[in-house]
């Protein structure tokens, strides 16, 4: 029984990577979650079957919300390369050396991250990317510089990621814009309150790419005080990845 029990809990951490490997690919737009229901085993498919086999004498037994959950990582599972579910495996590995205090450390991060807006997790999915494609040494160096980071050292440190992060973003959005446009441009995001620079970020990025450039020249051509009686108006948040800064 408690062979059988370990099995799936084995099996079901080892989908959750797959699911934290999922996070890293593009996703599609959230839709509504419904009140969880049950999946009856003769309802997976024979590939979903074969990679919860383990778990196939307590289905019935388990949550309808745990079935799910087993049922959408064995999806994914399905997808992969054998490339892809090498990695799952290695990280998997290393998630079952962790102790019981840094698996939950990892949790709680996790629930964090899942809670952030869906642009802030973009940035943080693509400073991961750019972390994961450093020499192994590098990585290492890193780590280790902060791990013996004092708790304002490694605040420091954090906000000048950030910084870089939005820098970075800062010029992706300039290089949309002619030439002739970024002076007059800059000159307009420098003039806006903290405030006022969200909304036109938030407006910005709720609106499809091919009116961005429209919106952009009619802010520009704005007095201050139109442009704050523009920003001020409530509009619906939708965000999109590229992000505008001033500087």
């Amino acid at each position: 029984m408690k062979i059988r029990h370990r099995a799936i809990v084995m099996a079901a951490a080892l989908l959750a990577c797959a699911g934290a490997w999922a996070q890293n690919q593009p996703v599609a737009p959230p839709v509504a979650v419904a009140p969880a229901t049950a999946v009856p085993w003769s309802s997976l498919s024979p590939a979903e079957q074969q990679v919860l086999e383990s778990a196939h004498d307590k289905w019935d037994t388990l949550a309808p919300a745990q079935q799910q959950r087993l049922q959408r990582g064995a999806q994914r599972w399905a997808t992969m390369s054998p490339e892809q579910r090498a990695t799952v495996r290695q990280r998997f590995q290393k998630w079952n050396a962790l102790s019981p205090d840094q698996r939950a450390q990892l949790r709680q991060r996790y629930e964090k991250f899942k809670n952030l807006p869906p642009a802030q997790q973009e940035r943080i999915r693509q400073a991961f990317k750019r972390f994961s494609s450093l020499p192994p040494e590098q990585r290492q160096r890193l780590r280790e510089k902060f791990q013996q980071m004092g708790p304002a050292e490694r605040r420091a440190f954090i906000a000048g990621a950030q910084a870089q992060n939005q820098a970075g973003n800062a010029r992706e959005f300039f290089r949309s814009i002619p030439q002739d446009e970024r002076k007059p441009t800059r000159q307009m995001l420098q003039a806006m309150t903290p405030a006022e620079r969200s909304a036109f970020r938030q407006a910005w990025r709720g609106m499809p790419e091919s009116e961005r450039e429209a919106y952009r020249q009619r802010m520009v051509r704005m007095t201050p005080q139109q442009r704050s009686a523009e920003l001020a108006m409530p509009r619906p948040h939708a965000p999109a990845p590229a992000r505008p800064h001033g500087r």
